[in-house]
């Protein structure tokens, strides 16, 4: 799964913004605001990943342990589900 061709992720004052370009911001036009942990993960969705692999990947960048790190990896996910971001 990775996120869907078409968004940009960029910083403004202190806010982090997913937003849709060119094509795709005729499907989906509006913003996602990112804390530090879902712009992480965001980063780690650019390329065609696990979940499996971004959690490792947010235990190693975080400190955490395996379950709390599994339930914010999911809880993003299915956020970008729910608004049709990802590629399965």
């Amino acid at each position: 799964m990775k996120i869907k061709e078409g968004f940009v992720t960029r910083k403004i004052g202190d806010k982090i913004l997913a937003v849709a370009v060119g094509e795709r911001s005729k499907q989906f036009n509006g913003m996602i605001t990112l804390n530090e942990t879902a712009q992480y993960i965001w980063k780690c969705l650019e390329k065609d990943t696990t979940v499996d692999k971004v959690t490792q990947k947010v235990i190693e960048q975080y400190s955490i342990d395996e379950a709390t790190a599994r339930q914010a990896v999911e809880n993003f996910i299915f956020e970008l589900k729910q608004n049709e971001l990802l590629d399965e």
